[in-house]
């Protein structure tokens, strides 16, 4: 099927090739999540969290620059309205606060009014983002939608390791390679596919395409089992 030189590969090979003149314009317009949205977004998810630190971070976060007397039951309190929070205890969230501290993910500060305060470092924010990383999961729903979501990519010979390092996530998030660096997903994926990339460097060289039909997807209808 690689070999295929339909109309609409054509098209998809063409917008690949103008992929890194528009990475400039892509870079300067993308509206990235905030630390506090991923955070929010981390604690909906439906899949329950590995680990209480990583919960009790994205309850950290979302929750801002918090007295440092107060982060025990404001923790717990603002566990409760989280998917992924209510499978622990104010114990064991209080635990994994004090090991963010022993870690040095987050650390005391003193605010304007003198009292104590906790801050995230910038250990801990890398490290919140590999949370963030590891998490991603795309999406299988019961009744396929008819699109196919084309990830096309031209990273530049600098960014080599990269490059490969998206090749195999993609794979292990289990899109179909179409292409040399042209992969495809039957559901909608542009955001954990964005976040992927970006965590790797490359997001603005990626672009993300909603395809409704082409002359042959037999072979993908094959492989995705649709």
């Amino acid at each position: 099927m690689k070999n295929i030189k339909t109309e609409k590969t054509k098209k998809v090979l063409k917008t690949k090739r103008s992929i890194r003149s528009l990475a400039k314009q892509r870079s300067a317009s993308v509206n990235v999540p905030s630390l506090k949205e991923r955070a929010e977004e981390f604690l909906n998810a439906g899949t329950p969290a590995s680990y209480a630190t990583s919960v009790a971070l994205a309850l950290v976060i979302l929750a801002g620059v918090v007295v440092v007397a107060t982060v025990a039951p404001g923790l717990s309190i603002l566990a409760r309205g989280y998917r992924r929070s209510n499978a622990y205890s104010r114990n064991q969230l209080n635990g994994a606060f004090q090991n963010l501290k022993r870690g040095k993910y987050i650390e005391e500060s003193k605010g304007l009014d003198g009292k104590p305060r906790v801050e995230l470092t910038k250990k801990g924010e890398a490290f919140f983002q590999k949370m963030l990383f590891e998490d991603v999961q795309l999406t299988h729903p019961p009744v396929w939608g008819g699109k196919w979501q084309f990830v096309l990519f031209d990273i530049p010979i600098k960014y080599t390791k990269a490059r490969e390092a998206l090749r195999w996530r993609l794979k292990a998030l289990g899109l179909y390679q179409y292409q040399k660096s042209v992969w495809v997903y039957p559901h909608p994926c542009e955001k954990e596919i964005l976040y992927v990339a970006d965590y790797f460097g490359v997001g603005r060289f990626v672009e993300i395409l909603e395809v409704t039909r082409l002359s042959s997807d037999t072979e993908l209808k094959k492989h995705f089992e649709l």
